[in-house]
């Protein structure tokens, strides 16, 4: 499938994408202690951590000791209200939800905390959000001796979680892809198929992700448009495609928060 090389331009969320994509960032790299949330971040993902406690009004961002991290910290009641208002009923299974209801947030801020939708959607921003936190966009460039080049390109998209039902109900939508479980317990969700490279594609064209996540989808996206191209079955080509998945190139700047 073809798409334009045209990055589309992302206009600010509206509070509604903004509760789904703040509820999938949640459900991947949160979690709500009594009366207070804490969201991890990598180091590269800096400016969405402020962009988060901007949005809300509330909250710290800290640095994490020894580690390329950073730390969402909001503890602070109309703060916490705001978060409630913007992703109750928006979470698509228990794990958090269940968070919830154990440090009874429905009395002390006075709502009702919604049960989890059980279902996914590529119609909002909660993938967007879930990828931020646990997605991965990587550029595979593998030695072959069934291609005329001498090496296959795959496009692979992956998350990974504790929580099997997100990523049982992503494969379920996409009808792509591949499910399994590590020794450790870790679930893994994995593609690299070019039709679901395509539909993910058309996905984070209208809900983006971020800082660094944003800067490994353009390279996936740049990628993606010079295989349909047949660009990957030359040397030449495979020479650029391995450039920008090792060092980037000028289409991978970032985008403004």
């Amino acid at each position: 499938m073809k798409i334009s090389e045209h990055v589309p331009k992302h206009n600010d969320f509206n509070d509604e994408e903004f509760g789904f994509f703040l509820a999938g960032l949640i459900e991947g790299d949160g979690w709500f202690g009594k009366k207070e949330l804490h969201i991890i971040f990598s180091e590269t993902d800096i400016s969405l951590a402020y962009y988060i406690k901007k949005r809300i009004g509330y909250g710290n961002v800290y640095k994490i000791k020894g580690k390329k991290a950073v730390r969402y910290i909001c503890k602070n009641k109309e703060g916490i209200s705001t978060i409630l208002s913007l992703i109750n009923g928006k979470f698509v299974s228990n794990y958090k939800y269940d968070q919830l209801i154990k440090h009874n947030y429905n009395e002390d801020f006075n709502i009702n905390i919604l049960p989890p939708l059980n279902n996914l959607s590529l119609d909002n921003a909660w993938l967007a959000g879930f990828t931020q936190a646990d997605g991965c966009f990587f550029i595979s460039v593998v030695k072959s001796k069934t291609h005329k080049s001498g090496y296959s390109v795959r496009l692979e998209f992956s998350l990974k979680q504790n929580d099997e039902l997100p990523l049982r109900l992503l494969y379920n939508n996409l009808g792509m892809g591949n499910i399994s479980q590590y020794h450790t317990g870790i679930w893994c969700y994995k593609s690299s198929g070019y039709k679901t490279a395509a539909a993910l594609i058309n996905y984070f064209d209208k809900y983006p992700v971020f800082g660094g996540k944003y800067v490994d989808f353009l390279k996936f996206r740049k990628v993606y448009i010079m295989i349909t191209e047949g660009k990957h079955l030359d040397t030449d080509g495979i020479l650029k495609i391995k450039s920008i998945a090792t060092k980037g190139s000028s289409e991978t700047s970032t985008q403004e928060i």
